[in-house]
């Protein structure tokens, strides 16, 4: 797995995930993410357009990373996930409790907005 992180102008801090999220490499984007949200970083995406294998344990750690960036008043969303990840989050149920955007586009502008883009 590789991670590139970028802050945008606005604050944003989006970690692009290549490759296989899984438990033997989850460590690197946890440290990644932690430190983010220590930072004060308040609005944090993570892009999955290029992970093209996700297993349990990763999703439990975006998971509880979600819910902690929340506690903070903070923002946390995912973006472009491939048609297996996103059909693996729909069937135990994470797509309810995650904020889930087609592009990184509608990601940023759910974090400057707080409201999700608007459709048409």
């Amino acid at each position: 797995m590789e991670i590139s992180k970028f802050i945008t102008d606005n604050g944003t801090t989006i970690f692009r995930v290549s490759g296989k999220l899984i438990y033997s490499s989850v460590d690197k984007l946890k440290t990644g993410i932690d430190s983010a949200i220590e930072e004060g970083a308040s609005k944090i995406i993570i892009n999955l357009k290029d992970a093209n294998i996700i297993d349990s344990a990763s999703v439990g750690l975006l998971l509880s990373r979600s819910r902690a960036a929340k506690k903070k008043g903070g923002y946390f969303c995912f973006c472009e996930l491939q048609p297996a990840i996103a059909k693996l989050f729909m069937m135990i149920g994470a797509d309810q409790k995650l904020e889930i955007f087609m592009t990184e586009n509608e990601a940023l502008e759910y974090t400057q907005t707080g409201s999700p883009p608007r459709q048409g």
